[in-house]
């Protein structure tokens, strides 16, 4: 039970946020907007482009809130937990099966041209404040595409 309490906070956290107006943007149309299986078209961490070797096989579904995460073997699952209101917009990736369980990565998150743009800080200590994954940034940069 101890390693579904970060998840089920951030879970009540998002409700919480959810009734706020502050602003038009909205977790229900960036839900929408998740759904489905996506896979990754390049990745840049620490100034460095992964080859498409290490990510080819990669692949991520999500249904509401719930994501289930593959890459070959390695697969985990959990929690897609988003504040659009935040500005960047904010992910935490709470995996509650699979070999990281327990672990909440911080990221932000945005969409561009039918894309997902995820950017989170490597050693996972900070959520980045900005999209980049260039050298010297502890950054790794994700783009996503839908899968048909």
């Amino acid at each position: 039970m101890k390693l579904y309490a970060p998840a089920v906070l951030f879970l009540v956290l998002l409700v919480g946020a959810c009734s706020s107006s502050v602003t038009t943007a909205t977790p229900e149309v960036d839900r929408e907007t998740l759904q489905g299986t996506w896979r990754p078209v390049s990745i840049l961490e620490n100034g460095k482009s992964l080859p498409e070797e290490q990510f080819k096989n990669m692949r991520v579904k999500l249904v509401n809130f719930n994501f289930t995460f593959t890459n070959g073997a390695n697969k985990h699952s959990g929690l897609y937990l988003i504040d659009p209101r935040k500005s960047p917009k904010s992910l935490d990736i709470a995996v509650m099966e699979g070999p990281e369980n327990g672990k909440v990565y911080q990221a932000i998150y945005k969409f561009e041209d039918g894309k997902m743009i995820q950017c989170m800080e490597v050693a996972n200590r900070n959520r980045p404040t900005a999209f980049t994954g260039d050298a010297g940034s502890g950054n790794r940069l994700e783009v996503w595409e839908k899968v048909q």
